[in-house]
């Protein structure tokens, strides 16, 4: 048998183990992410989230979904800050281990972020599904400290006011971006009751 026909299935066989590999991780962690899967944020999409929150150094990013540790690393990059990222399917994980890998103040976790307490983050980066965004906007009420900044692709946080959108440059990233500063939402309005005027 010819030598490219022996090349061509053994990378047939590595880009379908590869792709085997990401369907059995995705899979595993379905039940906790209420179906949304691994994608990654763009290098514009990034860049324009560094851009409208500028952070001093040593703040503390957190990154709910890591994914690959893009995030972190370009936020360590730019601001000098300390990152976090949280992620549970086991391929982005490995992924984002190896690709911040030795890198001062970034620390990849495997671990479910809703079993975490985010109070001491300065700033929350996620990229998530609308399916799990009512919950979130919960958890972060209660845990966040007055005036950390949360910054949530694509969609907005139910309940909350963004103090900024912002919509990259480019037209194939263009979805918004929502900024929000914690604490500055108002508190609902009173529930009415039967009775509230003498009925």
């Amino acid at each position: 048998m010819p030598l490219w026909v022996w090349i061509f299935i053994v990378l047939a066989a590595a880009l379908f183990g590869l792709k085997l590999t990401y369907v059995v991780s995705t899979g595993l962690v379905l039940p906790i992410t209420q179906g949304a899967v691994y994608v990654s944020s763009s290098r514009v999409r990034i860049a324009a989230f560094l851009d409208a929150v500028p952070m001093p150094a040593g703040q503390l990013l957190i990154d709910l979904g890591c994914g690959d540790g893009r995030v972190l690393r370009q936020a360590r990059a730019r601001y000098d800050v300390r990152a976090v990222g949280y992620e549970i399917n086991p391929l982005a994980y490995l992924q984002a281990r190896l690709r911040c890998w030795g890198l001062k103040d970034v620390g990849i976790r495997r671990q479910n972020f809703w079993r975490t307490r985010l109070s001491e983050a300065d700033v929350v980066f996620c990229y998530l599904y609308p399916d799990v965004m009512g919950r979130l906007s919960d958890k972060l009420n209660a845990e966040l400290k007055p005036g950390a900044v949360v910054v949530s692709c694509n969609f907005a946080l139910p309940g909350w006011t963004p103090a900024k959108v912002v919509r990259p440059g480019s037209s194939l990233h263009n979805d918004p971006i929502f900024i929000y500063k914690a604490g500055a939402q108002a508190p609902p309005p009173p529930k009415l009751t039967e009775g509230l005027f003498g009925r």
